[in-house]
């Protein structure tokens, strides 16, 4: 029996090479999809630790740190939108008696790997998932949470709440 290309099929060698660049080029795809998902994830668990950072400032008020917490994250999830999408920023705490046990935890979806419109359904990829980043830095009592326990003291002090008044930095 006779070895060589005259035993072959017309074309064999062509669908060969078709089927394995689609396998090639399946894995490179999903290898750089990883890398941006890796990327983008580590990215935005920084922004999340920096909202976590603008949050344990102290303010005049809660609502405003968390204000400046929400600002500083959609400033770094700006620059990522479009890879990720639907940003939700919550804050929480783990001890109910405690603001220094406050923090963020930050979720956004992204997709796994990118699909051509045409296999996309109900305008959300099937590949899409959604991760969550946490930072617990705690919150500094707001100027207003610190005067008011201030006067709470000096009421029950005897010594008077214009101290407490007076104050222009937080003291606690």
């Amino acid at each position: 029996m006779k070895r060589g290309k005259k035993n072959l099929p017309a074309g064999q060698a062509a669908i060969e090479f078709i089927i394995v660049s689609v396998v090639i080029f399946f894995f490179l795809f999903l290898l750089l999809s990883m890398g941006i998902v890796f990327v983008v994830a580590s990215y935005l668990d920084y922004a999340t630790f920096m909202a976590a950072r603008t949050y344990k400032t102290g303010a005049f008020q809660q609502s405003s740190q968390e204000r400046a917490a929400r600002e500083v994250f959609n400033g770094y999830f700006d620059k990522v939108n479009g890879i990720a999408r639907n940003p939700q920023l919550q804050f929480v705490r783990t001890d109910p008696n405690s603001v220094r046990t406050e923090g963020l935890i930050a979720s956004w979806d992204i997709e796994l790997f990118y699909l051509p419109p045409f296999f996309v359904g109900n305008n959300v990829p099937p590949s899409t998932i959604r991760l969550t980043s946490e930072a617990h830095l705690g919150r500094d009592p707001s100027s207003a949470e610190c005067q008011g326990f201030f006067s709470n003291f000096a009421s029950r002090l005897g010594v008077g709440e214009e101290f407490a008044e007076i104050m222009e930095d937080n003291g606690c």
